[in-house]
């Protein structure tokens, strides 16, 4: 195997620190930590995972009280990470102590089965998930680098002989899963383009470098902790291939470190003894609070819900500033001729609702709806609501947030895309019977010339409804009939598309006065 070793010049970024007391961990469930044993349920950030001593403890109130989850797990007497499976709410993968191997449940941890044994460091998190292909997990036994494709099943040796061998932590770029990142304890980091196969050496240091963190909304970008060596805090903006350190963490000894999934700049990492410090931009300022005891890792859900393996159990963060209404996340798709938008709060105060505003163009929007809010309620709330697609290619859309004392908030905008059909399409008028108005929608795969028109029951021409040009996608014609009589009328669809295709179709309406 060929490595590679690149030495690095290190610049400085500067920080500046405030210490607060509206910050403070409360204990939810005592145990041992140790690595990254927390976990956050895949179809439900409600539901939380804790893997201390033997066991799996869960939450289903977003870590405000825990229970047992499942079985004991034979031969472990610490839980190191703890994975669920991303197509089965009840397949789990440990790495455990002790023992010192993977174990799988099918079943929600009633019953464990070993999978692999390893060597692998006592106070590192062995193994990480690829984001990409969720099958797909990466560990390290001793200097060999190994790879599972069936949930950790089996494992298969992707390289060996690496001059790393005490691995603290394992992370792949989302954007680009072939970059993979590894944190050694005397090593330092190292570096692989190629699904792990070749090994670059690109940050030395004579110490750990217990926990790395990939930012997945910013591409190339990542953190890591120092601890021992100088200690200190890491960053990159080239997917790993160069580090900056931190000013003001270099000689601190540093461990934990979590990223918000939704907010690059919300960040919180911690000594292994001593203070978590927490970022709110991006680390140009951070604010300060002291720790319980030994720090091992946070795991953050979304700003106001933030987690931490400490060595006596798992804590969560409390402060006053965790009501404002806060968004977690906003969506929206295509569905059976729909958009359908949803999003989801983790706070709300004073919420009285949310207006629904469209635009064609990103720049002027009007209101097509509008959902009541919550109130004030320090729970998580999911919303949805749906209309019908317009022809336009792209809608853009975003939500006006209203408080009960008029005052108002906008939302990012998000891109809705209306795909293009794959075939011509001429729907039923609506409303039909009708008086005297009627929408006539049609939708074409290839631009095309559309005529439309319009017949009385004896084969009579009536008008003209288009005659021109249009473009692929969905299209909607009016129709007033307030010069006509009651009765049964056809309307007559011809399309000649730019590609030589032709299409033709003839439906009935029914006039209702």
């Amino acid at each position: 195997m060929k490595n590679v070793y690149t030495f690095l010049v290190v610049t400085f970024l500067f920080s500046s620190l405030s210490y607060s007391q509206n910050y403070s961990w409360q204990l939810k469930q005592s145990g041992s930590s140790l690595g990254d044993p927390i976990c956050v349920n895949n179809w439900n950030d409600n539901i939380i995972y804790y893997g201390s001593g033997n066991r799996i403890y869960r939450s289903t109130d977003r870590g405000e009280t825990f229970a047992p989850f499942g079985n004991i797990i034979p031969g472990a007497s610490a839980v190191k990470c703890v994975l669920q499976s991303s197509y089965d709410e009840n397949t789990f993968l440990v790495a455990i102590e002790n023992s010192q191997q993977t174990m799988k449940t099918t079943d929600g941890g009633q019953t464990w089965t070993p999978t692999g044994s390893f060597s692998w460091y006592y106070y590192g998190v062995p193994i990480q998930g690829d984001p990409v292909h969720p099958d797909t997990l990466y560990a390290m036994n001793s200097n060999e680098f190994k790879a599972s494709y069936d949930f950790g099943s089996t494992w298969n040796t992707i390289s060996n002989g690496l001059q790393f061998g005490s691995p603290c932590d394992i992370d792949v770029f989302p954007d680009q899963p072939n970059i993979i990142i590894v944190g050694d304890n005397g090593y330092g980091i190292a570096r692989s383009t190629d699904y792990g196969q070749t090994w670059a050496h690109v940050y030395v240091t004579g110490g750990e470098t217990p926990i790395l963190a990939i930012d997945k909304n910013n591409p190339g970008h990542a953190w890591a902790t120092k601890w021992s060596g100088g200690g200190g805090f890491l960053k990159t903006i080239d997917y790993g291939l160069t580090w900056q350190a931190v000013n003001y963490f270099n000689g601190l000894n540093m461990w934990g470190l979590s990223i918000s999934p939704q907010l690059s700049e919300y960040l919180i990492c911690g000594e292994y003894f001593g203070n978590s410090y927490i970022t709110h931009d991006g680390g140009t300022t951070w604010t300060v609070l002291n720790n319980p005891s030994s720090n091992y890792a946070y795991r953050v859900v979304d700003t106001t819900t933030v987690f931490a393996a400490f060595g006596s159990g798992l804590y969560k963060l409390y402060s006053p500033w965790f009501i404002p209404v806060e968004l977690v996340s906003f969506t929206g798709k295509v569905i059976n001729d729909k958009v359908v938008l949803n999003w989801r709060t983790a706070t709300e105060t004073n919420n009285k609702g949310f207006s629904i505003e469209r635009s064609p163009d990103n720049i002027a929007f009007t209101q097509v709806g509008y959902v009541p809010g919550f109130g004030t309620s320090t729970e998580s709330h999911s919303y949805s609501f749906s209309l019908t697609l317009s022809n336009s290619d792209k809608q853009y859309f975003r939500l006006k947030q209203i408080n009960f004392d008029g005052t108002s908030e906008y939302s990012n905008v998000i891109e809705v895309n209306t795909p293009v059909p794959g075939e011509y399409l001429l729907s039923q008028n609506y409303p039909n019977p009708f008086n005297p108005t009627t929408n006539i929608s049609f939708a074409l795969p290839v631009e095309a010339k559309v005529k439309v028109s319009i017949y009385n029951s004896l084969g009579q021409k009536i008008s003209d409804l288009t005659n021109q040009q249009y473009s692929a996608g969905r299209h909607d014609l009016n129709f007033n009939a307030d010069n006509l009589s009651s009765g049964m009328y056809f309307y007559v669809f011809e399309a000649q598309g730019n590609d030589g295709s032709t299409f033709a179709i003839t439906k009935k309406m029914i006039l209702l006065k």
